[in-house]
């Protein structure tokens, strides 16, 4: 991703444009002409910096995960415990989405059901995000912060459930829950950390 105050180049121009198009269709459907139109440059271009188009979509997907494990990074750099590591680590994927929030989608169909030629690009890099999070579910979990009879991997789709779900109807919550634009955010947040707190209760609150 280009500076705010450098003019992006045409190989920016095309990963921006493709980003784009393949967040809201699918590879199959997205043509190297769509993509050339999307971008304002010449189609050969496409080829030319990024050999073809299943390069281009591989490089898309490259760049949106890097993001998540850049910032895996430095939660784990943090000094906190794990929960609150967990906490952080989805505020801040919540509000990556809210800032763009196409990422989810390209994200999360990968995820769930991965085109057959990236299949191992899927698994090596963005299964990454969702493990992330189970494995701080585990550490949490190691350290008395959430009750042993959870299952890691259960929470890390509940949670990664929630955020795919807000995003992907977020107008609609904004219309039923009468939400001036920008508070359904709070109610996202909220709604996350009302789940994490609930994973620590004791059996008999939990039973009560």
């Amino acid at each position: 991703m280009t500076d705010k105050n450098t003019i992006p180049s045409s190989a920016d121009k095309i990963l921006e444009a493709a980003t784009l198009l393949f967040a809201h269709d699918t590879f199959s459907s997205v043509s190297i002409k769509k993509i050339a139109a999307a971008s304002g440059v010449n189609s050969a271009l496409i080829s030319y910096y990024f050999g073809g188009k299943k390069n281009l979509y591989q490089e898309v997907l490259y760049t949106q995960a890097e993001k998540f494990l850049k910032l895996q990074n430095t939660i784990r750099a943090r000094k906190e415990s794990p929960l609150t590591k967990l906490r952080i680590y989805v505020d801040s994927i919540a509000e990556m989405q809210q800032a763009q929030p196409y990422n989810i989608h390209l994200i999360y169909r990968e995820l769930l059901s991965p085109q057959p030629m990236f299949e191992n690009y899927v698994r090596n890099k963005l299964y990454r995000i969702h493990q992330f999070m189970a494995e701080l579910v585990d550490e949490a979990i190691a350290c008395g912060e959430i009750r042993t009879n959870i299952k890691s991997t259960h929470v890390a789709f509940t949670l990664e459930g929630i955020i795919m779900f807000f995003f992907l109807t977020q107008r609609q919550i904004r219309d039923i829950g009468n939400f001036s634009k920008g508070a359904e955010m709070d109610y996202l947040l909220q709604a996350l950390n009302t789940y994490l707190s609930s994973l620590s209760d004791s059996e008999e609150e939990q039973n009560a």
